[in-house]
């Protein structure tokens, strides 16, 4: 028996056989000739993006080289009781937030889970030093309240200089001008560095300074979907025309129409939109005839694709204390410093570790094995026998995914404020780009792929 999923993908094929022998001229409601459109990749912003294009009168096909939908939404249900994401995971901020607006309008269930990361649940979160003893309340506050200060110290370094600044220099002269006792601030640098990377999926030497300033976010509570993210995709996708197992490898936008060269094959139209993840630009592997404006492979090349990973556990029991986060200081290489507890959230004894940057790297030079017996041996540093070992795991590995080659995006340490902007030009009014890398306001995020789409949706249509 197919699974769901599978069944899906099915009707989207017929679908798209149609649509890839359908004439390129399509009417709009206002008479006006639509242009035919290719959209390449099937993630949130290319699925955004067709949703609108389709709806305006326009023919659109989406090529995908997966055999899924989602791309960096990927919902695994190896676990039938237990769906996981393995990719993006939370709505953050569901006020006025145009994906938890999709989610209530496909009926689709959210549970609050105001998980947040490390250095914001440092007063809330259960917190435990190297040798695993707990950390007091007053130390967390003490904590918290030395985050915040580094925070607007930084933000206000970066405000003063014009010149290329990492996110590790701006940290160093902040913790000099803190005036915070010696050990403080070895904790201070150990906590703001972990965050960091839990934050943007790389170090602090690899970041920009002025990356805290920018975006910006939606209010209220941060929610998951229990059912999985992979369930607005989805829904998203009902009745568009997608062809999976098309891997892209040469674009070329010289002539009338938009030749791009897969796998299986060449496929025209009038227009296309490249949604391929900024990893995947950067290993520039897909070819482009003209070769990219110097302007445009700038903003690749200074932008930078942080690596983030999970490992899930699936334990007999729970054996955990009773709180969402689970964090523990000056671990190895910065590794398992941070626990999500998830039985509230699957009703199963499920553990999710989250590593980011150098950490998520390291781990994915590694077997199965040896990431789970690493995270076995620094759970009992703290729970000591408590922590048995565990029934089955799900893990992560990103970087080496070809068609990401990693998480999210973030603005490299010689990156310039305009550089998204850049990345989400237009070229001869046939080739758009959209993606989370090219929203200048909600880069990382779901809400920020999902916008980016219908943004060069509208750009094409008006």
């Amino acid at each position: 028996m197919t699974s769901p999923h599978r069944r899906s993908l099915l009707r989207h094929t017929f679908a798209a056989i149609a649509a890839a022998l359908a004439p390129s001229i399509a009417t709009g409601r206002t008479g006006r000739r639509m242009p035919s459109v290719i959209v390449i990749g099937a993630g949130i912003a290319g699925i955004a993006a067709a949703q609108r294009l389709q709806r305006a009168g326009c023919c659109v096909t989406i090529i995908e080289a997966r055999q899924r939908l989602g791309g960096r939404i990927w919902t695994d249900h190896s676990w039938p009781d237990a769906p996981v994401d393995l990719g993006a995971s939370w709505i953050h901020g569901v006020h006025n937030n145009p994906v938890a607006a999709l989610a209530r309008q496909f009926g689709i269930q959210t549970t609050v889970y105001d998980a947040g990361t490390l250095s914001n649940n440092l007063s809330e979160s259960r917190l435990y030093d190297a040798a695993g003893a707990a950390v007091t309340a007053a130390q967390r506050q003490q904590f918290a309240a030395d985050q915040d200060q580094l925070g607007e110290r930084m933000a206000s370094i970066a405000d003063k200089t014009d010149a290329p600044l990492s996110m590790r220099n701006a940290l160093h002269q902040a913790l000099q001008d803190s005036g915070l006792p010696a050990e403080r601030k070895s904790a201070a640098f150990e906590l703001f560095s972990r965050n960091v990377e839990d934050d943007y999926g790389a170090s602090i030497d690899e970041i920009a300074a002025w990356a805290l300033q920018e975006g910006s976010g939606f209010g209220g509570r941060e929610v998951v979907l229990p059912g999985g993210y992979g369930q607005l995709a989805e829904r998203l996708a009902q009745g568009l025309a997608i062809l999976t197992g098309h891997v892209v490898e040469h674009i070329d936008y010289r002539g009338k129409q938009v030749q791009v060269h897969t796998s299986q094959g060449v496929i025209s139209a009038d227009k296309a939109i490249v949604t391929l993840p900024l990893g995947v630009l950067k290993e520039g592997k897909v070819g482009f005839s003209p070769a990219l404006p110097v302007e445009k492979a700038g903003a690749i090349a200074r932008l930078g694709m942080g690596v983030y990973d999970k490992l899930y556990l699936r334990f007999p029991k729970v054996f955990w204390d009773a709180s969402d986060v689970i964090t523990q200081l000056n671990t190895k290489q910065g590794i398992w410093s941070n626990w999500y507890a998830l039985e509230r959230v699957t009703g199963q004894p499920i553990l999710c570790a989250l590593n980011g940057g150098n950490a998520a790297r390291v781990l994915e030079g590694m077997t199965d094995e040896a990431i789970v017996a690493g995270a076995m041996q620094q759970l009992r540093c703290i729970y000591d026998s408590a922590a048995v070992a565990p029934d089955s795991w799900r893990i992560t590995r990103w970087a080496a995914d070809p068609y990401a080659r990693g998480s999210y995006s973030f603005p490299g340490a010689g990156a310039l404020h305009d550089d998204r902007k850049k990345l989400a030009a237009p070229l001869q009014q046939r080739l758009y780009f959209a993606g989370e890398a090219t929203h200048n306001d909600y880069s990382g995020t779901v809400h920020g792929a999902l916008l980016s789409g219908w943004r060069e949706a509208q750009r094409i249509c008006g």
